[in-house]
């Protein structure tokens, strides 16, 4: 068991580096649900930073609320299945991390070098903020019958997601 888990791990890992992009889920004030997507970095902890802007739906429900739903997804192009598609889905809080602070600028130029010259000129953009999402529980999907818990610091903990299988129609 301890193999597949490292396995798993592995995989999850994969995902993370082959996704430049990260489906967003927030909850407006009045409790309605908001998805999006942006571009995204990942750093060594897992944490997730996305440079977004002030005028999208989900800024102000990120500041709000602290909360954030994160899902990297394999492309639909190479996946094998697309009922089984390799998924991260992540319970995260968040925080804005501050313009003028020496850690906005170094994580501005890693971001830089990772997603591309637009983001070197979004930075100079004042109504953009830099959010970093950092994981509190998740759900990865590898296949069908291949779901697991992921948790802990950096999500390096990993165990089966128990729910008795699915079942066919009598």
């Amino acid at each position: 068991m301890e193999a597949e888990f490292k396995e798993a791990q592995e995989r999850m890992m994969q995902l993370i580096e082959a996704s430049r992009s990260a489906i967003l889920g927030t909850v407006d004030g009045r409790g309605n649900p908001l998805s999006s997507y942006a571009p995204v970095w990942v750093d060594g902890e897992n944490r997730f930073h996305v440079y977004i802007s002030t005028m999208a739906k989900h800024t102000s429900a990120l500041r709000r609320s602290g909360k954030a739903s994160v899902m990297l997804i394999e492309d639909e192009s190479v996946s094998e299945n697309l009922f089984a598609r390799k998924r991260l889905t992540v319970d995260c809080s968040s925080e804005v991390i501050e313009r003028d602070s020496g850690e906005w600028s170094k994580l501005m130029d890693t971001m830089e070098s990772r997603l591309g010259e637009t983001l070197g000129y979004l930075r100079n953009l004042i109504d953009f903020d830099l959010f970093r999402l950092t994981p509190t529980e998740g759900r990865l999907v590898l296949g069908f019958g291949k779901a697991y818990r992921v948790f802990g610091a950096g999500l390096n903990e990993i165990s089966y997601v128990r729910g008795g299988g699915h079942k066919e129609k009598d």
